[in-house]
């Protein structure tokens, strides 16, 4: 009797992506029969064993473990591998004019406290104080009130409060609201490089590549504002070290500003601070909403 003709990985990849021909979500089917076609073409160019296969089914049993609320494994994978980066890139269609974006990051926290202007989002003492103001304006210069900014950032331990049990929850973040002439200000502490946590999987593979688990300075922002499209950015210290190696490639040169140092005999110096500090300006522009544009 003749042999019986073995499967090959071709055939094996053409069945799994014909299985999803009658998925009714034309999008969905394309996702993946596409995920599908590049998954195997993946696996059949590197020659994957079956050894290496377990062991990347057992990163992702890992990444899933270590997944909770407060730390989002799977989103730092994504932000390592440059995934995250490279699909805010793709969503980029706004306006040259407005402020670039970034990625979120895994450290953002909902519920943010509603601030005043002015006010200081440490609520633990440690850092140097950070001046942040400037205006939010539309991609023309015009000032746009009532907008909010989220801000959060680590403390001086490179740690965020959700990282850290010591810190009280609302530590080091808050919501702020723009006047009437589109500007804003609080108080912040400057910021530190850290290291992106370490202890799982992707801090495994870092090590295992050599490659740096370190950011530079920065702190986060997202503005929100009725009309325009949202934005999600950085905003990095000029004086930082890992600008040229971010570990989860979010530097752009656009967001990287000079914090200047300012005496503690200076007269714009902010309520509260006794010693010496630092300030930077930052206008956020916004580019209008699609729904916007297009009705008017």
């Amino acid at each position: 009797m003749p042999p019986v003709p073995r499967r090959s990985p071709e055939e094996i990849a053409d069945d799994v992506a014909a299985s999803f021909a009658a998925c009714r979500d034309e999008r969905l089917r394309e996702i993946m029969q596409v995920l599908v076609a590049h998954l195997h073409s993946f696996a059949h160019e590197v020659r994957l064993t079956r050894d290496e296969w377990a062991r990347a089914m057992s990163i992702l049993a890992q990444t899933g473990r270590m997944t909770t609320g407060d730390r989002q494994e799977f989103i730092l994978w994504s932000d390592t591998l440059g995934l995250s980066m490279g699909v805010d890139a793709l969503a980029d269609d706004r306006d040259p004019r407005a402020t670039e974006s970034t990625v979120e990051g895994p450290f953002w926290a909902p519920h943010a406290p509603v601030r005043d202007r002015g006010d200081s989002i440490a609520e633990q003492s440690g850092g140097v104080p950070l001046w942040m103001h400037g205006r939010v304006v539309d991609v023309e210069g015009n000032p746009i009130a009532g907008a909010e900014i989220d801000v959060w950032q680590n403390g001086p331990n490179q740690l965020y409060a959700i990282q850290d049990p010591a810190a009280p929850h609302d530590h080091l973040r808050g919501k702020f609201q723009t006047q009437s002439d589109g500007t804003y200000a609080f108080l912040a502490v400057r910021p530190t490089p850290y290291p992106i946590p370490e202890d799982g999987p992707v801090g495994a593979m870092l090590r295992a590549t050599g490659r740096s688990p370190w950011r530079p300075a920065h702190i986060h922002v997202a503005v929100e504002a009725p009309g325009y499209q949202s934005l999600i950015t950085h905003i990095f210290d000029s004086a930082s070290d890992f600008l040229d190696g971010d570990a989860v490639f979010a530097v752009k040169p656009s967001l990287i500003k000079t914090f200047v140092e300012r005496d503690a005999s200076d007269p714009g110096r902010p309520r509260g601070v006794n010693d010496s500090w630092f300030s930077v300006e930052v206008d956020f522009v916004l580019d209008v909403a699609d729904s916007y544009s297009d009705s008017t």
